[in-house]
């Protein structure tokens, strides 16, 4: 076996990365640990298949006619794929296909390497659902305006939920609980409050912030669920979810995504320039940023995990003061010291029956 062989089947990435290789007339020659747990295919029952096994019928030929063409014409082809599972059920990839040459130059066969971007695919989904209910209920007459006025209410009250049943996706990726996300919204909201925003816009920053960490669902799991420290090139990667998440909501024009694109793409940046993604510095972090970011380690600090144990509150207490003016905004923290008890009541009110 050459070296080139030895590479792809080392058990680190043979285990998490989407990987497979074909002859040059696509029949499969390898699947990696990883392709086959996601298609519920084992090795045996792929290698010597037409890589077709898994393609869903949903997908366009023409997607793959332009794929041969381009790997004909000695290109890499990318694209987002949708494919069968063994069970009938389906997943999303992010692939890279390339032609694989010989050390002689004579090309035998291609590989691809892939992400898995289900989940992501799932909160498009979801967004475009939004989206047509809105233009739904814009094109009702003017004779039906009570009934209108009856249903925007409830698309509001749908939004919310579905907006905070997204922010848990987020979260349960990354081993969090649904009450993180619960408190984080009711102090961002109580924190607003008392910093003087308007009774609608903390209501607002409390809706959108549970979005904050969605940019975790296209993080991969070997990196969003290391037991240990991560390497410097993995905390690159899990960095990226602040990007990621403002990507996925910035498009709409509607209010309150354009609120949780704003606490996603800024609860990491810090009072004195080194956060990220962006290295925004003082007032140029966004108040909805400043505030959430606040809230988010305040509970992340007190809350106990299979992987970690809660801080104690002095702990904690020590933490913010040193950490006033450097990691966050030094009149916020003014302002949540004078009105640390109500902040406790939220904790107390909110708090989960062990640990999940």
């Amino acid at each position: 076996m050459d070296q080139y062989d030895m590479k792809y089947l080392a058990p680190a990435f043979d285990k998490n990365v989407i990987f497979s290789r074909t002859d040059l007339k696509g029949i499969i020659t390898y699947a990696s640990e990883a392709f086959c747990e996601l298609s519920g295919y084992s090795l045996l029952e792929l290698v010597g298949k037409a890589h077709n096994v898994v393609r869903h019928p949903d997908m366009s030929s023409e997607i793959f006619k332009q794929m041969w063409e381009d790997l004909k014409n000695h290109k890499i082809w990318s694209g987002d794929i949708k494919n069968l599972k063994k069970d009938g059920g389906f997943y999303w990839v992010s692939a890279n296909i390339e032609a694989e040459y010989d050390t002689n130059g004579i090309q035998i066969g291609y590989h691809a390497i892939r992400h898995d971007i289900t989940a992501q695919k799932k909160v498009e989904d979801l967004k475009i659902e939004f989206e047509k209910r809105n233009e739904l209920l814009e094109k009702q007459s003017d004779e039906k305006i009570i009934e209108v006025i009856q249903l925007n209410r409830d698309v509001r009250d749908t939004q919310k939920e579905i907006i905070f049943t997204m922010g848990t996706i987020g979260e349960s990726r990354s081993k969090e609980t649904g009450f993180h996300v619960l408190r984080v919204a009711e102090y961002s909201k109580l924190l607003a409050l008392h910093s003087g925003l308007h009774e609608f816009e903390a209501e607002m920053l409390k809706q959108a912030s549970p979005m904050h960490d969605i940019g975790k669902i296209g993080i991969p799991d070997a990196i969003l669920n290391k037991p240990g420290r991560l390497t410097d090139e993995e905390r690159v990667v899990m960095n990226t979810h602040a990007q990621l998440g403002f990507e996925m909501l910035n498009h709409s024009d509607k209010q309150l995504l354009q609120m949780a694109s704003i606490v996603a793409h800024e609860h990491h940046e810090k009072w004195d320039g080194s956060g990220y993604p962006r290295g925004l510095k003082g007032k140029d972090i966004h108040i909805y940023g400043r505030i959430t970011a606040i809230a988010d380690v305040f509970d992340a600090l007190g809350s106990s995990r299979k992987y970690k144990q809660a801080w104690d509150d002095e702990k904690i207490w020590k933490l913010f003061k040193e950490e006033s003016a450097k990691h966050f905004d030094p009149i916020l923290i003014e302002i949540f010291f004078n009105h640390l008890d109500d902040f406790l009541a939220v904790r107390d009110k909110f708090q989960e029956e062990g640990v999940e």
